[in-house]
């Protein structure tokens, strides 16, 4: 079953196209890599998937419904299977790393207030970090930070998991543990996850497909051994970090 779904999606910033004709299907349970050169529209495709902008062209469906003519009433068991994990972590800072993760459940849930800190300790633990509880995100590294914002992503049980380049700013040895704990943590769940990377080691480690937006367009790729052996010369010199090619003249 189609999971996502987006027919001719156009969306335009002051006059100027940055996603142009993008159409794509994403299954339920497929681990989807978007990658591709800074300033092309990654952000802005995710954005778009997950209703937080509209484009001016186009349809996207969510679980096969049609996200833009719904009603607020009628999107939010929708919004309630999503998940997101911004760039920037989007931490409270004046909150502790518990008290992160249990401001999402005390808002959309009816759970007790013991069952909430349960929960929130559970996923602490989940993703590594139950001895940060009572610290601030200031308080702890990067890497950590980046698992306390997955936890509190995951924290509503989504079925739908978007992740704005998770291993952004962190070490070789600590993205690829931050990615397995991703991969680990989506096969427990059973979830879709759709992800930005400008990685290309931590999208071959992730992806079931790659996506490579570039002039406007989203080139699906395939699979990692696909996308390596790809013929167009624009995705050959993206993965391979090439300074002579098709691209130079647009990063």
């Amino acid at each position: 079953m189609s999971m996502i779904s987006l027919k001719d999606i156009t969306v335009t910033f002051d006059s100027y196209e940055v996603l142009k004709g993008i159409n794509l299907e994403i299954a339920a349970g497929e681990c989807f890599v978007i990658v591709g050169p800074s300033g092309q529209g990654k952000t802005t495709l995710l954005k778009t998937m997950s209703g937080l902008i509209t484009p001016q062209n186009g349809k996207v469906f969510i679980e096969q419904k049609e996200w833009l003519t719904l009603s607020p009433k009628e999107r939010l068991p929708l919004l309630k299977k999503m998940g997101i994990l911004f760039q920037k972590n989007a931490l409270f800072d004046s909150l502790t790393c518990i008290e992160n993760i249990c401001f999402p459940l005390r808002e959309t849930t009816q759970l007790t207030e013991w069952e909430i800190t349960k929960k929130a300790e559970s996923f602490l633990d989940a993703v590594g970090i139950p001895h940060a509880r009572d610290l601030y995100p200031d308080e702890i590294s990067g890497g950590m930070q980046k698992r306390l914002g997955i936890a509190r992503a995951l924290a509503l049980d989504p079925e739908i998991i978007f992740y704005d380049d998770p291993t952004a700013g962190l070490d070789p040895i600590t993205s690829k543990k931050i990615i397995e704990l991703i991969l680990k943590l989506k096969k427990e769940k059973n979830s879709t996850v759709v992800a930005i990377t400008n990685d290309m080691n931590r999208a071959f480690q992730m992806a079931d497909r790659i996506g490579v937006v570039i002039d406007q367009s989203l080139l699906i790729t395939g699979t990692p051994e696909q996308t390596k052996n790809h013929s167009d010369p624009r995705v050959h010199q993206f993965i391979r970090g090439s300074l002579e090619g098709p691209l130079t003249a647009i990063v």
